[in-house]
C-alpha cells in the first residue's frame, strides 16, 4: 500500500432515517477530516524520508568521490607504471575496507586509510572495495584493474548504497595518432609552397602557429576506439588542432583549408613520461613468452625468450645479439665502470645484466634487426630506476643509455633509452610498408614521395582497414606488405638530436630556438605549463609542484605514498614537473661542446657521455662471447656496432655525421618528453620524410629541406597487432554508476 492514499469502501445499501443520514453525513466529515490528518501526516512523514533518500544519496556519493579521489592522486604519485595496479590488488583485494588479513578495522594490521563509518555530514559511510583481476599477475598483464567501489550511506538507521566500477588501466599513449605532435606551443614557420607536405594531423597541446608558411596537408581521421583492425566510430577527419588557437594558417592548402579540418581548443592530451622504465623493461622480458628460466633470475643463461636486438659487427663480420634490457644492473660490486660490469651478476658477456653507457646502433653495412622492446641504459647501482644514483654529480643528464643510431633497420620494436638519442644521418626500413600509406597521394609534380595506394585511394575507414590489413600473402602475392612490413619505435628519455650537433652548419639557428621565450622548456611555466602566457606561478622562479602529505591533508595522504617515497618528496609528473622525473630541469640547451660532442665549459643537454672516441676491438672470434675494450683508457665502454676498424682512437664525431647531413628517411615513430632538436636537409632524392610519428615536448629543428611529415595509420589504436609497444599512460574510466539498494 502507498502510503500517501487512504482508500474508502463505499456503501453498499440505502437503509437508515434522516437522523441515521445526518449521522452518517458527520461521520463521513469526521473520516474526511481524520483523512486529510493523517494525509497531512504521511505526507510530512513522506517529506522528510525523501529528505532523508537525497541525503543518502549525497553522503554515499561522497564517499564514491573520495575514493576516485583518492585513486587519481595515487596515479599522480605513481612513477613506477609497472606497479600501479599494485595498491588496488593487494591493498584492498576481496575483503575491501582497507582492513589487513584479520578483517577488522582500526587494528595493527591494517593496510592502508580506514574506509569504515567515515563521518560526514550528519551521517557515516562505510567504502567496501573488490577488484577484479584478483592478482598483480593478471592485471600486469591485462594492464587494466577494474575496482567495485560500494559506499554505503548511513543516516538516523537508515542506509543507502551506490555502486561504481572504476577501471584504472594503461593505454598506448594517443600522442601517437599524429604525424606532428608538441606539447607545447606547435611551430610551422617559413615554409613557402611546394617545401613541405602533412601526411596526418599537426597537433599541439598550446597554439599551432603557421605563420608565413604555406603548409599543404590532410590529415589521419580519430576514432573512438580500435579493436583490432576495427576502426570504430570516426570521430573527425583530423586536420590541424590545437589545444588553444591555430594562427596564421590562411596560406594552407588542401585538406587543412577545410574549415572543417581546423579544430581550435581541444581536449590537452598527456604525454607519457619515460622517467621510470621498469614497465618497457619488464614487457621486454617477457617478450616472446620470456621467462627468467628456473633459477627465476632475470639476465642469466637459462633464460627464455625476450626481445632481441641484432647489429652487425663489422670487425668480425658477424652480428652480436642482445636481449631484454642492455645494462639494466651494474655488476656484483655495485660501482660503474669497473670491470665486472661487462659480465654482470650472472658472469656472461651481452646479457641483460650487463651495463651499457653506450650503445652504437650501425645499420650501414647490414641492417639492424629488432624483435619487440627493447631498454637501453642502467637505473643505477640500486635498481631502482629514476632516482639519484643515475645522473651526473651535477644531477644533469643520465650516465648511461645513449644511442646512436643510422643507416637501415628491418623488424618491428621499440628502443627505449635512459638517454639521448643520436641520428646523425638517415634511418631507412629494410621492407617499409608498400603501397606506402591509404589515401590520396600529394600534388602531382612537387617531388613529393607519391607511392599511396590505387585501390585504397581514400581516407574513408573501409580503405584505411584495407590498408593496414595487407601483407605479403594478399593476392597477387609478394606484391604488399603493410601488416608485415618494418616498424620500429625510438624513445629516449631525454632528448632526440638530428645532425652533427657538435658545430655543423645552422646550429646557430637550433640555439636560438631553444632559447625563444616561446619555445621555453625550463620547468617554471604556471598552471598551463606552456611558455609566455603570463598565466598563475609562470616565471616565478620557484618550482610549484605537490608534495605527498600525511594522511587527512588535501594532498596523496601517507596510506597511498608510493614505496621509496615519504612525506615531503615531490610527487613525480605533479605540477611543473613536466617530464615526471620528480626534479627542475633549466632550460634544454645545446651547451658548448668541443668536437667530441664533451662539454668544454658548463652544462650540456646533449653531451655524450665521455668515450666518444672508443672503438670496438674483439680479441677473439666470438661475437656473444668476447667483451669490448676500453680502448682510450678513460674507464668507459662503448657496446654495439663499432664505428670504426681500423686501431686509431683518434676519430670524431664528424666522420659518422655529414655537416649539413643528407637524409632521405627518417623511418620510425619519434618521442621524448624534452626535445628533437637538429638541422634537416634533403638527401639525393631531393626530400627528407619523417615516417611515422614525430612526438616532443619542445622542438628546434631548422633546415632547406623539402620535407613530408607521414603517419603511419598503423598506429592507430596503439599498434598493438604490429609489434611496436608504445609508451602508455594512465587513465581512470567510470564504467557503471547505480543505486544497487533501493531503500
Amino acid at each position: 500500500m502507498n502510503p500517501n492514499k487512504l482508500f474508502l469502501r463505499p456503501a453498499t445499501g440505502e437503509r437508515g432515517s434522516a437522523l441515521v443520514v445526518v449521522m452518517f453525513v458527520v461521520a463521513g466529515l469526521t473520516l474526511v477530516g481524520l483523512a486529510l490528518l493523517a494525509s497531512s501526516t504521511l505526507g510530512l512523514k513522506s517529506t522528510q524520508s525523501n529528505r532523508q533518500d537525497a541525503e543518502l544519496l549525497y553522503i554515499a556519493q561522497a564517499g564514491i568521490d573520495r575514493m576516485v579521489g583518492d585513486v587519481t592522486c595515487s596515479l599522480a604519485g605513481q612513477p613506477n607504471l609497472d606497479q600501479i595496479f599494485d595498491n588496488y590488488v593487494m591493498l584492498h583485494l576481496t575483503h575491501g575496507r582497507s582492513r589487513g588479513p584479520d578483517g577488522v578495522a582500526d587494528t595493527a594490521d591494517d593496510s592502508g586509510r580506514n574506509y569504515v563509518d567515515v563521518p560526514h555530514g550528519r551521517g557515516s559511510y562505510t567504502i567496501d572495495i573488490l577488484t577484479f583481476p584478483t592478482t598483480i599477475e593478471q592485471a600486469r598483464q591485462m594492464e587494466f584493474v577494474d575496482m567495485n567501489i560500494q559506499a554505503t550511506a548511513t543516516l538516523d538507521g537508515r542506509s543507502k548504497t551506490l555502486s561504481s566500477v572504476v577501471r584504472l588501466k594503461l593505454i598506448p599513449s594517443r600522442v601517437f595518432d599524429n604525424a606532428y605532435f608538441m606539447n607545447n606551443f606547435g611551430w610551422m614557420s617559413g615554409w613557402w609552397c611546394g617545401s613541405l607536405y602533412v601526411h596526418g594531423n599537426m597537433r599541439a597541446n598550446g597554439d599551432l602557429r603557421l605563420y608565413n608558411s604555406c603548409v599543404r596537408g590532410r590529415g589521419t581521421p580519430y576514432f573512438e576506439k580500435v579493436i583490432g583492425n576495427d576502426l570504430i566510430d570516426r570521430l573527425n577527419d583530423g586536420g590541424l588542432i590545437a589545444g588553444r588557437r591555430i594562427l596564421g594558417a590562411s596560406d594552407v592548402q588542401l585538406d587543412f583549408a577545410d574549415p572543417a579540418n581546423q579544430h581550435e581548443f581541444q581536449e590537452i592530451i598527456p604525454m607519457p613520461n619515460l622517467s621510470d622504465l621498469s614497465l618497457y623493461v619488464r614487457v621486454a622480458r617477457e617478450w616472446n613468452g620470456g621467462t627468467p628460466g628456473p633459477d627465476d633470475i632475470w639476465g642469466t643463461p637459462d633464460d627464455t625468450g625476450g626481445s632481441t636486438l641484432r647489429v652487425w659487427d663489422r670487425g668480425l663480420g658477424r652480428y652480436r645479439t642482445y636481449r631484454g634490457c642492455i645494462g639494466c644492473n651494474v655488476g656484483p660490486d655495485g660501482v660503474w665502470n669497473t670491470a665486472d660490469d661487462d659480465w654482470g651478476r650472472d658472469g656472461t658477456a651481452n646479457t641483460d645484466d650487463d651495463e651499457s653507457p653506450f650503445m652504437v646502433l650501425d645499420g650501414r653495412t647490414q641492417p639492424i634487426i629488432i624483435d619487440g622492446p627493447v631498454v637501453i641504459g642502467s637505473p643505477g647501482p640500486d635498481g631502482i630506476w629514476n632516482t639519484a644514483d643515475e645522473w651526473d654529480a651535477a644531477g644533469l643528464r643520465p650516465m648511461t643509455g645513449a644511442v646512436v643510431i643510422l643507416g637501415s633497420i628491418s623488424g618491428q620494436g621499440s628502443i627505449y633509452t635512459s638517454g639521448n638519442i643520436y641520428l646523425p644521418n638517415g634511418l631507412s626500413y629494410t621492407t617499409p610498408p608498400r603501397p606506402h600509406l591509404p589515401g590520396p597521394g600529394p600534388p602531382p609534380g612537387t617531388g613529393y614521395p607519391n607511392s599511396t595506394s590505387t585501390q585504397l585511394a581514400s581516407m574513408e575507414t573501409e580503405d584505411i582497414e584495407g590498408w593496414r590489413a595487407l601483407d605479403a600473402s594478399t593476392s597477387p602475392a609478394g606484391t604488399y606488405s603493410v601488416r608485415d612490413a618494418d616498424m620500429v619505435g625510438l624513445f629516449a628519455r631525454e632528448n632526440i638530436i638530428l645532425g652533427r650537433f657538435t658545430g655543423g652548419t645552422s646550429w646557430g639557428s637550433v640555439d636560438g630556438w631553444l632559447a625563444d621565450p616561446d619555445n621555453e622548456s625550463e620547468e617554471d611555466l604556471g598552471v598551463d605549463n606552456l611558455p609566455n602566457t603570463g598565466d598563475a606561478n609562470e616565471g616565478n622562479g620557484v618550482w610549484d609542484v605537490r608534495t605527498y602529505g600525511a594522511d587527512g591533508q588535501n594532498q596523496c595522504g601517507s596510506g597511498l605514498i608510493p614505496a621509496g617515497y615519504a612525506v615531503g618528496d615531490v610527487i613525480p609528473g605533479s605540477g611543473e614537473d613536466l617530464d615526471g622525473d620528480g626534479r627542475y630541469d633549466d632550460t634544454i640547451r645545446r651547451g658548448s661542446l668541443n668536437a667530441q660532442g664533451l662539454p668544454s665549459n658548463g652544462s650540456s643537454s646533449f653531451a655524450f657521455p665521455e668515450n666518444i672516441n672508443d672503438r670496438l676491438d674483439y680479441t677473439g672470434g666470438d661475437p656473444n662471447g668476447d667483451p669490448p675494450l676500453d680502448t682510450d683508457g678513460d674507464g668507459l665502454i662503448w657496446r654495439g656496432s663499432p664505428l670504426w676498424t681500423d686501431g686509431s682512437t683518434g676519430h670524431t664525431w664528424a666522420e659518422v655525421a655529414p655537416n649539413p647531413p643528407a637524409i632521405d628517411s627518417l623511418a620510425g615513430v619519434l618521442y621524448t618528453n624534452h626535445a628533437i632538436a637538429g638541422v634537416q636537409r634533403r638527401g639525393p632524392s631531393g626530400f627528407l620524410e619523417f615516417y611515422g610519428a614525430f612526438v616532443a615536448r619542445v622542438e628546434a629543428t631548422v633546415g632547406s629541406a623539402t620535407t613530408v611529415f607521414t603517419h603511419d595509420p598503423r598506429l592507430l589504436g596503439g599498434a598493438k597487432d604490429f609489434g611496436i609497444y608504445l609508451p602508455r599512460e594512465k587513465a581512470i574510466e567510470i564504467r557503471s554508476w547505480q543505486e544497487t539498494t533501493p531503500d
